[in-house]
């Protein structure tokens, strides 16, 4: 039976000041490497089958900060926020106050349809998997994939909040896919080694 492992990047300086980051390749901050170290303590004992990440370097020097070499898998990267990268969702919501990139995309970035494509690719890409699965890459696309995982609609991923460095595993309730954890970072307070 699969496992999925969704593992949120570890903190940048966008993130940190809650700027939306698609595309933009930015590195992590200090913290966040101490959350990826603090993260890949608690999963290094799992013998993961298959292991992908963002080509984005925030989820691939995640990945490798937690002791792992992955495939990498382009359809991880970001939502692409276009004329929004780099703002925060108050600065949107001056101009555009109903604005929320799962109903609404992304102007000049992109659209939700895009978006669901993407998502339901690799969806349909881990179906011919077994056993457990690391999935590195960022927290909308996560969102995004939680949802679709779960057959709900996309604009429900605005109700799954997501922590930078967080670990969520999707698998299944007898036949049907389900949410066994989301959104944890109880491995941010263990002590360094």
């Amino acid at each position: 039976m699969r496992e999925v492992y969704i593992i949120r990047h570890g903190e940048t300086e966008w993130a940190r000041d809650g700027k939306h980051t698609g595309l933009t390749d930015i590195p992590l901050t200090d913290i966040g490497e101490c959350q990826a170290a603090s993260l890949g303590r608690r999963i290094e004992s799992i013998k993961f089958n298959h292991i992908f990440s963002s080509p984005l370097k925030r989820a691939l020097d995640t990945c490798k900060i937690c002791g792992f070499d992955p495939q990498i898998d382009k359809d991880l990267v970001e939502v692409d926020y276009g004329a929004y990268e780099g703002m925060t969702s108050k600065e949107i919501h001056e101009t555009n106050p109903k604005w929320n990139v799962f109903t609404h995309g992304a102007p000049n970035g992109e659209s939700i349809e895009a978006l669901l494509a993407r998502t339901n690719k690799f969806v349909k890409k881990v179906e011919g998997l077994e056993g457990k699965i690391a999935v590195f890459t960022s927290g909308h696309f996560s969102r995004s994939f939680v949802t679709q995982w779960l057959e709900l609609p996309i604009d429900s991923s605005r109700r799954f909040s997501l922590a930078t460095a967080s670990l969520s595993i999707l698998g299944y309730e007898h036949t049907k896919r389900a949410l066994k954890l989301w959104n944890d970072t109880s491995h941010y307070s263990r002590k360094s080694k």
